[in-house]
């Protein structure tokens, strides 16, 4: 990859003496078309700012500077911060940084690069849950952000309530962030191929957030989301006490007979609201039967 003309990652890791590694979660795109959609849906216009997370062989990077991008690649695989400054060495708006993506200060590289930027990104499987839980605390830091997830932890974001994919994921990051599918990427795309079908999806932040997420707002969520068959009555009463939660129950105006998983993320915010005082009362004053 001696400019940042489209070339297949296997051919760029053969060229290093290298190979996916199963403790990095490695699975590299070799689908061109796939790609370009990602490149396309992140970069708004020539000369937007990128932070990619986990660049591996610089494929999707290539793709992002071909559309006048900046990009920031964070990686944390020093071999393959290796590859990328070989490969991209001179290359106008160009930077590979050590960092773990699950980790990584958005805010403070909102700080230095002094420009509004996007995310993008081909997340491990293994860290997920754990980056987009990092976009959702860091979303006044970044514009908007395109990652590839697992297929059915797409179907858990863009779940209704009401749906069997509707659960505490989709709750806490659609409090955050609007979430649009890009598209669908089968694991024949990668290299080597994973067991499971992948997605796109663009994650944009919201300027009002749905709800704010307190201590009292993750236990309700969580609360109602442990045992998905159990009343909301009965499932609220393993963290606040029984008369506390009816009350709140009936001070939202939502049935105790419902289940959690029919709660917009609009009624969890005001119930957790009712409930925040009993939640932060001292342990031993009332019970939680």
């Amino acid at each position: 990859m001696s400019s940042i003309d489209h070339e297949d990652p296997r051919r760029v890791l053969a060229r290093h003496g290298l190979a996916p590694k199963r403790s990095f979660s490695q699975n590299f795109l070799i689908s061109r078309e796939a790609v370009e959609k990602i490149a396309e849906a992140t970069v708004a216009s020539d000369g937007a700012t990128v932070v990619e997370l986990g660049p591996g062989a610089g494929t999707l990077t290539t793709a992002l500077l071909r559309l006048g991008a900046s990009v920031v690649a964070v990686e944390r695989d020093r071999d393959m911060i290796g590859l990328l400054r070989t490969e991209l060495a001179g290359v106008p708006g160009f930077e590979v940084i050590e960092g773990d993506a699950a980790k990584i200060d958005l805010r403070g590289l909102r700080d230095r690069l002094g420009v509004p930027y996007a995310v993008a990104g081909n997340l491990p499987y293994s860290i997920t849950g754990e980056i987009l839980r990092h976009l959702v605390e860091s979303a006044d830091a970044f514009s908007h952000a395109v990652v590839m997830i697992q297929k059915e932890v797409r179907d858990r974001l863009v779940a209704a309530p009401g749906d069997s994919d509707y659960g505490a994921l989709t709750v806490f990051v659609s409090a955050r962030m609007s979430i649009s599918p890009v598209t669908i990427v089968r694991k024949g795309a990668f290299h080597p191929p994973p067991k499971v079908d992948s997605a796109v999806v663009r994650l944009e932040p919201l300027a009002v957030p749905r709800a704010v997420e307190t201590p009292a707002f993750r236990a309700v969520v969580r609360a109602s989301f442990s045992q998905r068959r159990k009343m909301l009555r009965k499932a609220l009463r393993a963290i606040a006490d029984g008369a506390d939660v009816d009350r709140a129950l009936s001070a939202v105006g939502i049935a105790g007979e419902v289940r959690g998983e029919t709660l917009s993320v609009e009624s969890f915010a005001s119930l957790a609201r009712e409930l925040s005082p009993a939640l932060s009362r001292p342990e031993g004053e009332g019970s939680k039967t």
